[in-house]
């Protein structure tokens, strides 16, 4: 670039230098722009005697399908509470047990049918149960195109979960009151 006698090379620099900020600023908002929180549901307990509820933590899902969003949930729920490294979230933890993997999602006609390996139906007791089940529910249930949730788990729908026989045999929708458990 050839320089002119007696014009200053400093506003060309200055425009340029502002261009660049301009360009990455539309290049970020590109990539970003669909990325939004998803609600992923923990468990709190409170009280004696020990009582439970469900708490909504908000985790980041990237952008896609239904089914690719509720799959991020998912996998952020089966990654548990301390996963995210967020600060400043309420005291939660997770019943479901460690090891439960995702084998599949997909939402048809209003129902998310959630595929979960066989350790989802392992251990604990009957708040355990209760727990896990609406932890699935609640977090497959937050997105207008699935109203009810079917659990499944290494592909065949189960009748009740557990000894203690939580029913999961047809699709679950959240109830009228959070669960107390």
């Amino acid at each position: 670039m050839r320089r002119r006698p007696g014009r200053p090379l400093a506003p060309a620099l200055f425009a340029l230098a502002v261009l660049c900020l301009i360009a990455a600023g539309v290049v970020w908002r590109i990539a970003h722009q669909h990325a939004s929180d998803v609600e992923v549901y923990f468990v709190r307990f409170d009280g004696t005697p020990r009582r439970g509820s469900l708490i909504a933590v908000r985790r980041l899902a990237p952008p896609g399908s239904v089914e690719a969003r509720l799959a991020a949930a998912l996998g952020a729920l089966l990654s548990g509470p301390a996963a995210s490294g967020q600060g400043g979230e309420p005291q939660v933890v997770t019943e479901i047990p460690p090891g439960t993997t995702l084998l599949g999602v997909r939402v048809h006609e209003g129902v998310a049918a959630v595929n979960l390996s066989n350790t989802y139906t392992t251990g604990g007791g009957s708040t355990s149960m209760l727990a896990r089940v609406w932890q699935v529910v609640y977090t497959a249930t937050q997105f207008p195109d699935a109203q009810a949730a079917q659990i499944l788990v290494d592909g065949r729908r189960l009748e009740a979960l557990g000894g203690e026989g939580v029913p999961i045999g047809a699709p679950l929708r959240r109830p009228a009151a959070p669960p107390v458990f």
